[in-house]
């Protein structure tokens, strides 16, 4: 039987104990309620607010030139309000899908609208245009501020016949 009453002085202790604990708790201090906002008193009296964009590239061209039918270059150019790498700001940017070898970009003019240029040679061109049947690849042009701010895109698409005949660049 001494072992029951143990066990039952400690159950009753550790009641005690619990009650004490949130009696406690009960008659502490709590903290300081805050009002937090985040309005402004100040207002404009007219006006409106709109949201700037990125100027889209234009006048984008794709030319193919070929000998005796068969792609041996072709060049793709493009305007644009913004250089290819400045050091803050928007850039402007050619990716060719399936590809993303697309060569030294050329460009023109000291101030906006800038003139790009890029001409993929055989050389450049065997590593885009692999498939023996024919290929297509898509050459894209946009402005890029930051990494999720995109301008409209212009798109241009080359294809080919087998081993590179009669090209097209639409």
């Amino acid at each position: 039987m001494r072992l029951g009453r143990a066990s039952s002085r400690r159950r009753a202790a550790i009641a005690v104990l619990a009650v004490a604990a949130c009696a406690t708790a009960l008659f502490l201090p709590r903290p300081a309620l805050t009002d937090a906002s985040y309005t402004d008193s100040e207002h404009v009296a007219s006006g409106t607010v709109t949201a700037a964009t990125l100027a889209s590239p234009t006048n984008m061209t794709c030319t193919t030139t070929k000998a005796l039918g068969i792609l041996t270059s072709v060049t793709v150019s493009w305007q644009s309000a913004y250089p290819l790498s400045p050091t803050t700001g928007p850039t402007t940017k050619l990716v060719a899908n399936p590809s993303s070898d697309i060569g030294p970009v050329a460009s023109a003019g000291s101030a906006p609208p800038y003139t790009y240029t890029m001409t993929l040679d055989q050389g450049l061109l065997g590593s885009i245009l692999q498939n023996a049947l024919g290929s297509t690849v898509t050459f894209t042009v946009t402005n890029d501020a930051g990494t999720n701010w995109k301008s409209a895109s212009l798109t241009k698409t080359l294809t080919t016949g087998a081993l590179g005949g009669n090209p097209k660049c639409t």
